[in-house]
């Protein structure tokens, strides 16, 4: 009885120990699967669209090293899949040193095939998009991704140096500015060659804002409006900020107009665009990130001179300069403002405007857009 029971017992094990194995095979198996569907996304998968940039391979690059590279820039997600991809395809001796034009978005056997066989001097431009709003500093930022400049060089031209366009004498040179072509490099798709200088793209850039901004309509507009071409740039840069992607330009710039007519009840705008320790905007997110080099909150490092220039709940009337490069929709909403009786407005989560003629008025508003924001 006592070896029955024993041989009952061991062939019980038996079954459990099949089962258990059977089940980790189908564990392993289908982490294989999962890994291999992740895995054919990653290296086959391309996303259209991307921004093209160059990136430059030193002579004696392995494919780690390359690797590396591609990572650092965002080309890839992982180094080890682009390595054993890159040697079954028998590749990694015939990646080629200099320059190369990859698109973000292309997928591993792109990327591969153009560092094999696209060298600098195949490449005549490149393309850039400067969205509406783009500050300078993010211009700067993305022309030294693309290799053309640094932003310290784009920082310095916009200051220093002295281009041919007619109304270039406009600009003023106020000590503190922070980039004072800001708000005139007009926001649009530039395709620049790869070897261009910083003065070529600037350039580029003042001569567009001159052909579709500055025309003689506008500069009807700007004579009629009692503000200078700059203060109506400055304004207008508010506005692009203040609007949410829809088309209240003149509506809002009738506000900080209404405020700049009436300065002795109202003698700042009080734009949270352009405020002390509002995350996001142009002190603390624009001063702030390029004199700190971090997004901690203000003031830090910012020079108190050019930060108490740009405060609008401090500095009386408009900042020093443009907190952004304006498009065409928010300059035109500024030389057309639309008449009314108010100071105030505030947005709730759902892009609801609520205007205000008083203080009181504001106060009611922000109640109701808090209220709003909790129920919604």
């Amino acid at each position: 009885m006592y070896y029955r029971e024993a041989d009952a017992s061991e062939e019980r094990r038996g079954c459990l120990g099949k089962i258990i194995f059977l089940l980790i095979m189908l564990l392993l198996t289908g982490a294989v699967v999962i890994g291999g569907i992740f895995l054919t996304h990653e290296i086959f998968d391309t996303v259209e669209g991307g921004e093209i940039l160059i990136i430059d391979i030193p002579e004696g690059s392995t494919t780690e090293d390359i690797a590396d590279i591609l990572k650092e820039e965002g080309f890839i997600k992982s180094k080890t899949v682009f390595r054993i991809y890159s040697r079954l395809l028998g590749a990694d001796d015939d990646y080629q040193c200099g320059k190369h034009k990859l698109q973000l978005g292309h997928n591993y056997k792109e990327i591969i095939s153009r560092l094999s066989e696209t060298t600098f001097s195949d490449v005549e431009t490149l393309t850039l998009t400067f969205p509406e709003g783009t500050t300078a500093l993010a211009m700067a930022i993305k022309l030294e991704k693309a290799r053309l400049c640094t932003v310290d060089e784009f920082i310095e031209a916009c200051n220093t140096h002295v281009y041919d366009v007619s109304f270039f004498d406009a600009i003023s040179s106020d000590e503190n500015k922070f980039i004072k072509l800001e708000g005139f490099l007009y926001p649009d798709t530039y395709e620049f060659a790869v070897d261009a200088t910083v003065d070529d793209v600037i350039l580029a850039m003042l001569q567009n804002f001159e052909e579709n901004i500055y025309t003689d309509g506008v500069k009807r507009l700007v004579s009629s409006s009692g503000l200078s071409l700059e203060q109506n740039i400055i304004l207008a840069s508010i506005v692009e900020k203040e609007t949410l992607g829809d088309d209240m330009y003149s509506m809002i710039a009738g506000v900080f107009l209404n405020r700049l007519h009436n300065s002795d009840e109202f003698p700042c705008l009080e734009s949270d665009t352009c405020a002390e320790n509002r995350e996001g905007n142009y002190i603390y997110g624009v001063l702030g990130y390029y004199y700190n080099e971090d997004l901690e909150p203000m003031p830090r490092a910012i020079p108190a001179n050019i930060w108490q220039a740009y405060d609008t709940y401090s500095h009386r009337g408009l900042p020093v300069g443009a907190i952004c490069n304006p498009g065409l929709k928010a300059i035109l909403g500024t030389l057309n403002p639309q008449e009314h009786g108010y100071y105030f407005f505030i947005t709730d989560k759902d892009a609801n405007y609520y205007w205000g003629v008083t203080d009181y008025d504001h106060s009611v508003n922000i109640d109701k857009v808090n209220e709003y924001n909790a129920t919604h």
